[in-house]
Parts: structure tokens; sequence; C-alpha cells
């Protein structure tokens, strides 16, 4: 009989944990797993993918539409707010409920492995470890920092709890936990997946033709949609600063459009959407919005850039790699760790909009830099982000906590 493992999703839409999702699924598969996922997902096409490789489980319930809580680095609501007051009172019926769910589940199917996607579904752990089930968790961005950051402790200190291994995408992730003794033996870094060979160029004309893009003008893109932490308002005004100059390029943001309910959300949304309007009427920006296949677009794409001001892993600047495009970042710490500047991609300050256009103006204007860079990259994600190499260690260390296995990380 096949173990099995079973799969919490943490992610309602199709963001980059959900595609990291997929290739653990498709390597779990190959492993000789049975897999299941419990996923709070509304939109069929979200789960499309998932489909292929493991039974979806849909959790939905008039109890709560989902699960995950608000403590992504993301959520940065004050506490005394109207908005970060809701939080927390939909966080203080999300955990025990997300725990029943999950419990319930476990019973149901008998999983030999529970493995939470993120450090919001916690409540998955805490289930497993309630049933004598092993439990792993993958860690892919920081943590809430809070007004006093308690929340941030109490989940840092309930993950090294309740799961036997975690995995952190980079050292970004994993020095946030500050693991003492016999708990440093649980975390490891592992780092996201790419996989397949670069597409050609055929490849690039045919999605350039699906997504309706003028032949022969240059595609700059961000993935993020429209929110403040991806930087989406500098890379809209880099685009009017190098659209005024001539340049015919054609400049895409693409994902959801996300308003936040305070005062600087509104106004930054409302930023936005000027700009996006006054682009789009010059004929010099493509909106999206949510698009069921991200790859599509940066094979479509010659440049990828990722303005995000708040530090987080990118998985657009691995996945441009993998495909051979070149990639402007903004600097955080986790891009300086990602992005070797002028060797494998550019890095420009934060609110810079002026340094952004001018980096990407750079890369148009070079097509040899272009390769240069975008070849130094494939190198780095083939060495750093292969999926067969990456998943295989998380496999090995999972079936060390298999039962009649020796529960360590040796």
């Amino acid at each position: 009989m096949n173990p099995r493992v079973l799969f919490v999703d943490e992610d309602q839409a199709h963001n980059g944990s959900t595609v990291s999702l997929e290739y653990l699924l498709d390597g779990f598969r190959s492993g000789g797993y049975d897999v299941d996922v419990l996923t709070w997902k509304i939109d069929p096409k979200n789960k499309t993918r998932m489909q292929e490789s493991a039974r979806v489980i849909d959790a939905r319930s008039r109890l709560v539409r989902a699960i995950t809580l608000h403590v992504h680095f993301a959520y940065v609501q004050s506490p005394f707010s109207p908005a970060g007051i809701r939080m927390i009172l939909k966080d203080l019926v999300k955990l025990p409920a997300g725990i029943l769910v999950v419990m319930r589940t476990i019973r149901r199917l008998k999983p030999d492995i529970v493995y939470a996607n993120e450090y919001s579904v916690l409540q998955a752990s805490i289930a497993a470890a309630l049933c004598g089930v092993p439990a792993v968790m993958h860690i892919r961005s920081p943590l809430i920092r809070g007004k006093w950051g308690i929340r941030r402790r109490l989940v840092l200190r309930n993950v090294l709890a309740f799961n036997n291994a975690i995995f952190a995408i980079s050292r970004q992730e994993m020095e946030q936990f500050h693991p003492r003794g016999r708990q440093k033996e649980k975390l490891r870094v592992i780092g996201e997946f790419v996989t397949g060979p670069s597409p050609g160029p055929e490849d690039q004309g045919r999605f350039r033709e699906a997504f309706g893009f003028t032949p022969g003008r240059p595609v700059v893109s961000m993935l993020g949609g429209i929110r403040d932490i991806k930087g989406t308002l500098d890379f809209l005004r880099a685009a009017e600063i190098l659209s005024a100059g001539g340049s015919g390029t054609q400049f895409v943001v693409a994902g959801n459009a996300h308003l936040i309910g305070t005062p600087e959300g509104r106004a930054y949304y409302d930023s936005c959407m000027d700009l996006v309007d006054r682009l789009q009427k010059k004929g010099t920006l493509r909106f999206l919005g949510n698009i069921p296949n991200p790859l599509e677009l940066i094979c479509a794409s010659d440049i990828i850039v990722s303005p995000s001001t708040d530090s987080h892993f990118s998985r657009p600047v691995v996945e441009a790699w993998r495909m051979e495009r070149p990639v402007v970042a903004v600097r955080t710490p986790h891009m300086e760790d990602l992005i070797t500047h002028g060797v494998n991609g550019l890095l420009v300050d934060r609110w810079d909009e002026i340094g952004l256009a001018e980096a990407i103006g750079r890369l148009l204007a070079d097509r040899g830099l272009r390769s240069e860079l975008a070849g130094k990259g494939k190198l780095k994600a083939r060495a750093e982000f292969d999926a067969q190499k990456n998943i295989g260690t998380i496999l090995t260390v999972c079936a060390s906590l298999l039962p009649g296995m020796k529960g360590s990380m040796a």
C-alpha cells in the first residue's frame, strides 16, 4: 500500500504558493504517494493543475469560508483599527474551526503525513499532532510583525512545536525562527522549484499572439497585480516615464487589483488605477488581471520586473531565469540574497521609479546585456531551484517521518 500525504492549501487564489504546491503534488505522486489536497479555492480554474496529481477535497463550509490566518506580512492593519479588530476576531474563529476541519479530514483519510503549505494554516499541524500524525510545513514568506509582535511570536513558537520538519524557501524565511537546541534539526532551507527546458522563439510567439500583444514591440511585465507591497505604483510610474520617451514598449501588469480598506490603501489603489487608465488610453499598458497560467506571460515577455518594496521571495524571478528572461528587481534583503547586481539581474533602490525606468530602459537598449543576464540567471535556476533535486530532498525527509521509519531529520 502506498503512503498517503494530505496537503492543506493556504491560498484561495492561484498565486506563487499554489504554483509551488503543484510542483510538490507532482513530486509526491511520482514518488509513490497517494496525494490528497484540502483546499478552500472557489474558482475551478485555480484547482485544475492540482487535480492532475491529487484528489482535491473542497473544504468550504458554512462555518468558515477559509482557515487562512491573518499572520502574513501583508496584513499590516493596526490591532486597534476596525479592520485589525475584525481580523483578530476572525482568527479567533478560524483557529479552532481549522483544527476541527483538518482533524475530521485526517480521521476520514488516515494520511501517513500532513503537509501544511504555509504557516498561515498552522491549524493543520496542530490537528496532525492531536491525531498522532507527523506534520511538515513549508515557509514561503515573512510573518507579520504587528504592533508588539505577539501574534508573530505565537506563530513561530507553535510552528516549531507542532511540526516534525520545516522547509524554508530562503535564508530570510529560516532566520526569522531563531530556533534553539534540537529545534534547529527541524529547519532547513530548500529552494523553490522550476523545471523543464527553456521555451523557444516559437513558444514566445504563440503566447504573444494569445495575449494579443502587438508584433515587433518589446514586452515588459510584472506579476503581482495592484498592491502596495508589490510596488505596482513604482512600476506604473516607470512605465509612464519610458512611454513618454517613445520607447514603443508594451507594459503589462498581471494579477488581481487589491483594495485595502484603509485611507492609505484607498489612496494607493486610486493612484494606481488612475495611471492604469492613462497608460491604457495611450496604448502602452495592458492590465490583464488574474490569468490562469502566469508562466505563459513570462514566456511572452522580454523583461520581467519584480518591483516589490516589502522584502519577500519572488517566484517570477526564478521562473524568468528558467525561461532565459532578464529581470529587474527592487533592492530588498530577499532580492539581494537572490540576485547579484549586474551578473544575473539588475537591482534598483526602493521607491525609485526613475531608477527603475533607467534599469528597464538600459535592458531595452542593450540586447547583449539582456542575453548575458538571462544566461547567468538560467545557470542559477538550474543550480539552486531544480525541482527534481529539491523535491527529492523533501521526499527523503518526509520518508524518514513515516510510520516504521526513524522520525529524525538525518
